[in-house]
């Protein structure tokens, strides 16, 4: 008999080497998943606290989480809505709950209410649990190398970073042929010094500020491409628009937050770049997002009284 791991038989590869976060108070659960996963290639990271395993999630994107039911204190199906309420793993994520032995009825039942896919308990059955992960893991890597495709973030329905390059470079072109204009705007909120809550917000990962969103399409045009950007922040690329254009659409968007008045020290702040003649122009597309990137950055960390870098005033 062929004692393989199931999910490391080659007729069933991977996309890439598949990452199991396993989180449990008690080390002897852990471990012996940890064995299990290992020997049918997995990496696998351990966690033993809910403090352990919001700093693991917050830096990793697992494709798989086993949970125990219990962390401590802590109830673990809250533990996991608390996870997915700050974006650190998405739906399509598989969430195996960790029971301490073979889980009564009533306990399966309010895992899965509490969003597992399904429990586990103590003894493992190896095989099983390898043919069962390794088919939601493969449907999950699936999945993201088709978000990851993609050139529009499915949440908000504006392009993604891949997408917002893709775009530039398309109107820069069009905009170098005939000597127009462009700009690069990128807006979000300011650094708050005291804000440690891990965020993520690309592709999907956590849902973006629905008012966030609805800024941004009421303050720019239809012909200028909306995206999304890593660290909660949005980018506008607006064709037909010099450096004066560009700062009247950033107020507008600023303005936005702070009820319509962009003296009010609203929460957002941008940054900008532009270029007047494409035509006379070295400036790549790339480089149109990287400097709107860089004076959004000094905008967020910088005084309270500036809330636009890249101001053509202050040049």
């Amino acid at each position: 008999m062929d004692h393989t791991p199931p999910s490391s038989r080659p007729d069933t590869p991977f996309l890439r080497t598949p990452v199991a976060v396993v989180i449990d108070e008690k080390e002897w659960n852990a471990r012996s998943l940890a064995s299990i996963l290992g020997s049918a290639g997995y990496a696998v990271v351990k966690a033993f606290d809910e403090a352990q395993a919001l700093d693991l999630l917050a830096r990793m994107r697992p494709d798989a989480v086993f949970m125990g039911l219990r962390i401590g204190e802590t109830d673990g199906m809250a533990l996991l809505q608390r996870v997915r309420s700050q974006g650190l793993i998405d739906a399509t994520t598989p969430v195996i709950g960790l029971a301490p032995n073979r889980p009564e009825r009533e306990a399966r039942l309010a895992a899965l209410r509490g969003g597992a896919w399904e429990v586990v308990g103590l003894p493992f059955d190896a095989d099983e649990l390898l043919l069962r992960l390794g088919a939601v893991v493969r449907a999950k890597q699936a999945s993201d190398a088709i978000r990851e495709d993609s050139l529009v973030d499915a949440v908000t329905g504006f392009y993604n970073t891949r997408g917002v390059l893709q775009r530039l470079s398309e109107l820069r072109s069009a905009a170098s042929r005939r000597g127009g204009s462009m700009a690069c705007i990128v807006v979000g909120p300011r650094a708050e010094a005291d804000d440690d809550a891990p965020r993520r917000f690309d592709s999907g990962a956590d849902a973006p500020d629905p008012e966030g969103v609805d800024r941004i399409r009421r303050a720019t045009r239809r012909s200028d491409a909306k995206g999304t950007l890593s660290g909660a922040a949005y980018v506008v690329v607006a064709p037909d628009t010099d450096a004066a254009g560009a700062l009247r659409l950033a107020e507008r968007i600023v303005a936005a937050s702070s009820g319509g008045n962009p003296d009010a020290g609203g929460d957002w702040v941008a940054g900008l770049f532009a270029e007047a003649d494409l035509k006379a122009s070295s400036a790549s597309a790339s480089d149109f997002l990287t400097r709107a990137t860089e004076a959004f950055r000094s905008a967020q960390s910088g005084a309270e009284r500036t809330r636009i870098f890249g101001d053509p005033r202050e040049n």
